[in-house]
């Protein structure tokens, strides 16, 4: 898939998901991003627009340089850090294609980002080609950890869809209710708590470590 495009097409629904909130609604808190706002959240994504078309990477995907962006537009209303990122959205999806991996964190950060927002607007998660994407991308990142854990293979399975994590024969296996549902578990949105509810067959413990990728907030 074109990132260029997935980021386009992220940024827009973003936008339409926030474009009109009120000021009560632009404070509220975002469970995946628990230390943000939904105006702290566009921040960074307005800041992260601004520092890749100024070249500005040293520290990139860090705390520090999220945090620096969310600091410098403190105070600033969602109009206009809209503004802010309809200047370098473009700009960022040219040169994406180009980025190599930053350019897949990119478009991984702003599709995790965009379901943060739906959860705190109790909106439902997306269901785009990006989603599935950056669920396969996910997917690839959880199955190479499961593998340097050494441990035997763990099937994931949502609807239809299923996903062998590791090598060999599966001995155990992680349904989710939905392909979005477990975009959250392996990035890092769910509580071991909210994972063991899960519907699990076989031991779920050596696997908790290994599924979140990121910690919230990143």
């Amino acid at each position: 898939m074109d990132i260029g495009h997935l980021y386009a097409a992220q940024r827009a629904d973003i936008t339409a998901l926030v474009k009109d909130l009120d000021e009560v609604q632009a404070a509220t808190n975002v469970p995946g991003t628990p230390l943000w706002t939904v105006r702290d959240l566009l921040s960074h994504l307005a800041g992260l627009s601004a520092d890749v078309a100024a070249g500005q990477l040293a520290g990139a995907g860090t705390a520090p340089w999220t945090s620096r962006q969310v600091a410098e537009r403190k105070g600033r209303g969602v109009v206009d850090l809209l503004r802010e990122w309809q200047t370098h959205g473009p700009e960022v999806e040219e040169l994406l294609p180009s980025m190599g991996r930053r350019g897949h964190a990119v478009a991984l950060d702003i599709t995790m980002h965009g379901d943060d927002l739906r959860e705190a607007l109790s909106l439902p998660l997306g269901t785009t080609e990006g989603h599935a994407f950056v669920l396969e991308m996910l997917v690839g990142f959880a199955s190479k950890r499961v593998t340097e854990a050494g441990l035997p293979a763990l099937r994931l399975e949502a609807g239809d869809q299923s996903w062998v994590l590791g090598e060999g024969e599966p001995a155990t296996s992680l349904r989710a209710p939905a392909a979005g549902e477990l975009g959250r578990v392996v990035g890092g949105r769910r509580s071991n708590e909210q994972l063991l509810a899960l519907e699990w067959d076989g031991d779920p413990a050596p696997y908790l470590p290994l599924l979140p990728l990121f910690a919230p907030g990143t």
